[in-house]
């Protein structure tokens, strides 16, 4: 099966090579799977809520994998190209527009499934778009980090305004700015979060796959079928952009699209209630599930502010550098792919433990976190411990 010259995408280096043709045979894979889900939900009397779930990983993988030539198109018009240097990890110019290629698969998708299935979702659509917005805005042409955070601010008050905040404070008095507060933190700070583990060639659609995944199996133990199509939508996005993503990466999501996805998660992670009858433990779910790029700012955080490298908060915000989770398990011998791969079974293996959580008591919930902790704690001191010895 040869594709037209439409799906290659062209570049600044010529036709794929071999180790680009692997992303391209994956590719291929994913559209005849969409097919087969397609012919599924017209051939099967599927119950109603597996056809929307097929529908919209179908319709989410699709969008994503027939829009991404035209957004590769457009990054070079556009010169949204990462160059090679001291910073980044890649060795050839790489556009760095995918984020409205992934915006647009999990928007669409839901969209159409809302048509049908979903309540409505615009204060999400809202924000997510509004953060890409910003993020394509950087990739095209630098943007002040104090802006986008303004831009943040400004996502995060449009699905605070719209119902969508935290619950584990009481509703009364000091309790309902608190609220905001912390739901604003929250999600820029996510948001920011997912965006830096997005420095490695597969890295990032591999996690969000994986936390789509953690998402789905905590909507069907709670019955929310909003959670389960949004976390469908987020998994097929991102498995769609797997295959022009993985090393070597044909093109990058960029801040348009890292900055959707941890939006996306972040405003998914405060929805609603997730522990009946326990608002306490409805507060560690989320921190498990999204425990990697967590662990990853804070830990970053404090290595920096350590060695003196971050002495305030606008330095902290503008810092850039390859002291990442995924930058120093490289440096301490694993390959690009074993970094990608031991990222994403850490995110599984610790967010699996949020499903049990449902309808575990405050004890349980505390049980849990310190395991992560201890997780994690270990990864920290081998890091420090190798960096020590090489």
């Amino acid at each position: 099966m040869n594709f037209p010259r439409f799906w290659t995408a062209p570049t600044e280096f010529g036709p794929p090579g071999r180790a680009e043709r692997g992303g391209l045979r994956l590719t291929r894979i994913q559209l005849v799977f969409c097919g087969l889900l397609l012919a599924a939900v017209l051939i099967l009397d599927l119950p109603p809520l597996f056809e929307a779930q097929a529908i919209i990983l179908a319709a989410s993988m699709f969008a994503v994998i027939v829009s991404v030539p035209l957004v590769m198109r457009l990054a070079f018009f556009l010169n949204a190209v990462d160059r090679p240097d001291a910073r980044r990890i890649h060795r050839e110019p790489t556009p760095r527009l995918g984020g409205p290629a992934v915006g647009f698969g999990v928007l669409f998708a839901l969209f159409l499934a809302s048509m049908r299935y979903m309540p409505n979702l615009r204060a999400l659509f809202l924000g997510s778009f509004l953060m890409m917005a910003v993020g394509v805005a950087d990739d095209i042409r630098p943007v002040k980090a104090w802006i986008k955070l303004l831009f943040q601010l400004a996502a995060c008050a449009i699905v605070i305004a719209d119902g969508i905040h935290i619950t584990f404070l009481p509703p009364v008095g000091w309790g309902v700015p608190g609220r905001w507060l912390i739901t604003a933190f929250w999600i820029v700070g996510i948001t920011n979060a997912v965006n830096f583990l997005d420095g490695m060639d597969g890295l990032l659609a591999s996690l969000v796959m994986g936390t789509g995944l953690i998402y789905l199996l905590l909507s069907l133990a709670l019955g929310s079928n909003m959670l389960g199509y949004c976390s469908v939508a987020l998994f097929g996005a991102a498995f769609g952009f797997l295959g022009y993503n993985i090393k070597p990466a044909r093109i990058f999501l960029g801040d348009g699209g890292s900055t959707f996805l941890g939006f996306f998660l972040a405003v998914l992670s405060v929805q609603g209630s997730w522990a009946r009858n326990n608002p306490l433990v409805s507060f560690f779910i989320p921190i498990l599930v999204l425990s990697v790029p967590i662990f990853d700012m804070v830990f970053t955080t404090c290595a920096r502010i350590a060695s003196g490298r971050v002495r305030s908060f606008r330095e902290w915000i503008e810092y850039a550098g390859k002291d990442h989770l995924h930058h120093r398990l490289e440096a301490l011998g694993l390959t690009r792919g074993q970094v990608v791969l031991t990222i994403a079974f850490l995110n599984v293996a610790v967010g699996l433990g949020a499903v049990v959580l449902i309808d575990a008591g405050t004890l349980g919930g505390i049980v849990l976190l310190v395991q992560a902790a201890c997780v994690y704690a270990v990864i920290a001191l081998l890091d420090i411990l190798g960096r020590r010895k090489g």
